[in-house]
């Protein structure tokens, strides 16, 4: 599988399309003069390979591009990837379009609508790479999380900007910044094969492996203490079965087979022995409530009790009262008629200061008081009888009461010993689970139940899997493909004829530079002077670890994009145009650059595809055919006529 470019395009606001083509597998070359847009071919395809962050330049392409895509080639497949400018001072769009299959650009940016998140984008080159499902764990103690390889670290071999291929003390794309050194140092091991596709699935069938040997030599323990002699667990639960009632106190067994029959009959399924149909709650609320009801109702009834007694009283002292002037006004019988004088006494004739009532008007009250007595006494018997029936009334509800009062008393009584009960039974049934759990993982051993053979077996699967994921192995394998990089790079720094080159170089993995063992010691790139020899190292580093790649066909892009790496010797602003490569040492030191470049693709590595940006022109024919854009006479990556719009 081979992933390369076959085109850069963007968009302006108009909907008008520019774009830049490649042709894959050999060298291309985007030359001009400086500002005309070539750094930022390199960041557009960053930016749309997912980036989290828009790198493109301020000025003419972020005011004038609506949208940038990038089109790959996968072994002849056709994938899109466009992605929104998010404008002056934005620092990300996340308006993503993805699609495979694809033979061009569209004629404009109408089709683009987001249809993937740039995490989701990241996963679709992963598949596309061919990345396999991986995970590096970090050594116990580290405080690095494990992490995946995916397309996100692909790119970081893919890509030299201008600031980073002429940096002696940064060899890799974005090593600068936080997290990156570590994340291309723990995945570089997946990326260059010593890690193998199967490491990922090797390492969950490890975990598996342990965890089941772990749990099988837990069961062994436990059965061999059970076949051997009275497990002291045993003892105990067998103890907590007799306190909790599931077993006699007086149970007790001298062998593991009577041991295990014991705890067995504690651990059978039983039923709560002591239990209602109806809610005892709900019972006594009733009861509650039909007591409440029955002091209501006695109450009432004293209530009219008291009415009548009050009655009754009334009639008696009203009784009295009419008794005694009754008395008073039987004298009356004594007057003989009713002519005498009103001012005269009529028992002794005497003269009267005040009128006194005729004979008559005493006789009337009279009359009148002797009914009011006799309907008084036709009344107070049935006050009386009122009173007796109420007072029998009373004393039945008082009955009704102490027999609720009763049944309140002992369903109270009821419930507190259901409630005990209940708290044994739960006892009983947590007892019972924790002896079920342990017979049933603490088996015991007989001579053909296979555990040992179990044992062995999860023993050996866990050290065959300890030998394939061995770290030291892993080391190894990894010493030995950085061993062919460090081959083809001191190949390469040779051609180039680079300052130490004439020495063993190697890739210092662990601090992501190149290193040339001399006589008196190693020298890292920072320890090595002027700067062709950096961008050389990065070129020749760049060109060694590909073909690594490339040679054991691992999932990485088959692209490199190199940003003016004549700048050693003809700095950005110094525009040259064209040489011969032959005029001095300056020419001579580009020319064998960009030689090894075109033989790379031509001859080494066919499938490999390299882009440059820069702006010197070789004039030799493999150069001008390498040539694929020239930037001049106002040729730019923006067209004139965009920024006229402006």
């Amino acid at each position: 599988m081979t992933l390369q470019l076959r085109a850069i395009a963007i968009y302006s606001h108009a909907g008008e399309r520019r774009d830049v083509e490649f042709v894959l597998g050999r060298l291309n070359i985007v030359t001009g003069a400086s500002k005309t847009g070539k750094s930022a071919l390199l960041d557009i395809v960053d930016y749309c390979w997912g980036r989290g962050e828009c790198t493109i330049p301020e000025g003419e392409i972020r005011r004038t591009v609506s949208w940038f895509a990038i089109l790959l080639d996968r072994d002849g497949e056709g994938i899109l990837i466009a992605r929104r400018n998010p404008g002056p001072a934005g620092k990300a769009s996340n308006d993503i379009f993805f699609e495979r299959g694809v033979v061009g650009f569209p004629a404009s940016p109408k089709p683009f609508v987001k249809n993937v998140t740039a995490d989701g984008l990241r996963a679709q080159l992963s598949m596309v790479l061919g990345i396999a499902e991986n995970k590096h764990v970090p050594d116990p103690g580290s405080t690095r999380a494990p992490l995946e390889a995916s397309a996100s670290q692909a790119i970081f071999f893919c890509l030299q900007a201008q600031d980073e291929i002429a940096n002696r003390r940064l060899l890799f794309h974005r090593q600068g910044e936080q997290f990156i050194p570590s994340h291309i140092k723990d995945t570089l091991p997946y990326f260059v094969g010593a890690m193998g596709e199967d490491h990922y699935l090797q390492r969950v069938r490890y975990d598996e492996a342990r965890a089941r040997l772990r749990k099988l030599e837990r069961d062994y323990a436990e059965a061999r203490a059970m076949a051997n002699e009275t497990s002291g667990i045993a003892q105990s639960l067998l103890q907590e079965a007799k306190r909790a009632g599931l077993l006699p106190a007086d149970a007790f067994a001298d062998t593991p087979a009577g041991l295990r029959i014991l705890l067995a009959a504690a651990a059978a399924p039983r039923e709560l022995a002591y239990a209602h149909d109806d809610d005892p709650a709900a019972d006594l609320t009733d009861l509650e409530n039909r007591r409440r009801r029955l002091r209501g109702e006695m109450q009432e009834v004293r209530d009219e009790i008291a009415d009548v007694q009050r009655l009754e009283r009334e009639a008696s002292e009203f009784q009295s009262e009419a008794r005694e002037q009754e008395a008073r006004l039987a004298s009356i019988g004594l007057l003989a008629d009713d002519s005498g004088d009103a001012e005269t006494c009529p028992l002794c004739d005497s003269h009267l200061a005040i009128p006194i009532p005729s004979v008559s008007e005493v006789r009337r009250s009279l009359s009148a008081l002797e009914g009011q007595l006799q309907s008084v006494r036709r009344d107070n018997p049935r006050l009386q009888a009122r009173q007796a029936e109420l007072e029998a009334h009373r004393n039945v509800l008082d009955g009704q009461l102490k027999t609720v009062q009763a049944d309140i008393l002992s369903r109270i009584s009821e419930n507190e010993r259901l409630r005990i009960e209940q708290d044994q039974f739960t006892e009983q049934a947590r007892t019972a689970g924790r002896i079920g759990y342990y017979l049933e993982n603490a088996r015991t051993v007989a001579s053909d139940d296979g555990i040992r053979l179990e044992i062995a077996r999860a023993r050996a699967e866990v050290s065959e899997l300890e030998h394939l994921l061995d770290q030291e192995a892993l080391e190894e394998r990894l010493t030995t493909a950085l061993g062919f990089v460090g081959r083809d790079l001191t190949l390469y720094a040779r051609s180039l004829d680079l300052e130490h080159g004439n020495n063993t170089l190697r890739l210092d993995r662990k601090n992501l530079t190149v290193v040339a063992d001399t006589i008196d010691g190693p020298l890292a790139l920072p320890q090595i002077g002027s700067g062709e020899n950096w961008v050389g190292y990065h070129v020749a580093a760049h060109l060694a670890i590909h073909g690594l790649f490339r040679a054991r066909k691992r999932p990485v892009p088959a692209f490199l994009m190199l940003d003016q790496p004549s700048q050693a010797h003809y700095p950005p602003e110094r525009d040259v145009g064209e040489i011969d490569g032959k005029s001095d040492e300056d020419q001579a030191a580009v020319a064998r650059l960009y030689r090894l470049l075109f033989d790379y693709c031509a001859e080494k590595y066919p499938s490999m595809q390299i882009i440059v940006m820069d702006h010197v022109e070789l004039l030799e024919d493999w150069f001008q055919a390498s040539t694929v854009q020239r930037w001049r006479d106002n040729i730019k990556l923006v067209p004139v006529s965009w920024l006229r719009s402006l």
